[in-house]
């Protein structure tokens, strides 16, 4: 099985980002002395109370220190971007890795970073199919005429291209079956292109989501079966207890916030409501002991064979030696049960 490391980027506004930075290439050596393949990073705009480093740009910061291991957004806001922009900037990134460039992407759920660009937040999947339609076509060096209900070019082409053939892949987030379908649609497994399950889903609807995908897939012709990777929030810790008391309150804080935004109100409650960190982080969050983990890894490898487990090990404030024994853990207690 293949590891790789989601880099949380989120901190607190008040954050030293240049401490941060350094923790987070700090994680990023660990990672990759300890055999992850892999580092991938979310997106969020900053507003609020936090800060989100950008991804684009700090995976270039990433490449100085990742040797050899593949780098790429899991998943980026493509709707927040132009997509020339994004095509030129992501094929930058795989000539930096040497051809090792993931794209990752999603419409995303948030009316506020919609707003902050003057963008109409009901119409962000239709321009992200013309956003992902576009870098699709410009990366195997098309010269491109297009008009969208948001984007026109006119011959337009790229003079940097990526070095991967025919193009870099992609993976698109989703979480609600007309989500999936739409990968389906825009996905080309022929070139590695892949459906990456929400790290909030539970782990008994990523199965029933997995199979939606790949039926959809096959309605549509489309045969090839690229590795379908499992994006995971995992804690560990020596035993289950220290596990919990070491990353509940992070835990806990992360998804309050989400619940601000109307997300997972039926665990979080409202806001006089006691809340239930056990009830919340039953099948979202993998979390205890080395063997304990690899247990429920596979469990979950049962329902969902997958080959590679992207793993999310630190939330806004966390340690950083907490967030550098996960890795540590992870890499040498569990994966080798795994395999």
């Amino acid at each position: 099985m293949r590891l790789s490391y989601f880099l949380n980027t989120e901190h607190p506004a008040d954050s030293n980002l240049t401490t941060r930075l350094n923790e987070h290439l700090e994680q990023v050596q660990l990672a990759r002395d300890a055999g992850f393949d892999g580092v991938f990073i979310g997106h969020h705009l900053s507003y609020e109370g936090a800060v989100w480093l950008p991804p684009l740009p700090t995976l270039a910061r990433v490449a100085a220190v990742s040797g050899d291991m593949e780098l790429g957004t899991c998943m980026l806001l493509a709707p927040l971007f132009h997509p020339v922009h994004l095509a030129e900037q992501g094929a930058m990134l795989d000539i930096i890795t040497g051809g090792r460039f993931t794209l990752g992407v999603a419409p995303g759920w948030s009316r506020a970073e919609s707003e902050i660009l003057g963008l109409t937040h009901n119409r962000r999947f239709s321009r992200f199919r013309e956003c992902v339609e576009i870098v699709q076509r410009l990366w195997q060096g098309e010269s491109l005429s297009f008009a969208g209900q948001h984007f026109t070019l006119r011959e337009q082409s790229l003079k940097l291209l990526p070095i991967r053939k025919p193009r870099p892949p992609m993976f698109f987030g989703g979480s609600v079956e007309a989500a999936i379908q739409r990968v389906a649609t825009l996905a080309n497994p022929d070139c590695g292109d892949s459906w990456v399950a929400s790290s909030h889903v539970k782990n008994e609807r990523i199965a029933i989501q997995a199979r939606t995908y790949r039926d959809a897939l096959d309605r549509q012709g489309k045969t090839t079966r690229s590795p379908m990777p499992v994006l995971r929030n995992i804690v560990v810790a020596p035993s289950r207890k220290q596990a919990l008391k070491d990353a509940g309150p992070y835990l806990a804080a992360s998804y309050q916030a989400f619940g601000q935004q109307g997300l997972f109100r039926d665990v979080i409650g409202n806001e006089n409501d006691q809340f239930d960190l056990g009830r919340l982080t039953a099948g979202r969050v993998i979390l205890g002991s080395p063997e304990e983990v690899a247990d429920q890894l596979l469990t979950l490898q049962e329902s969902l064979p997958y080959e590679r487990l992207i793993t999310r090990a630190q939330w806004m404030g966390m340690e950083q030696r907490l967030v550098l024994r996960s890795i540590d853990l992870l890499a040498e207690r569990v994966l080798p049960a795994l395999n």
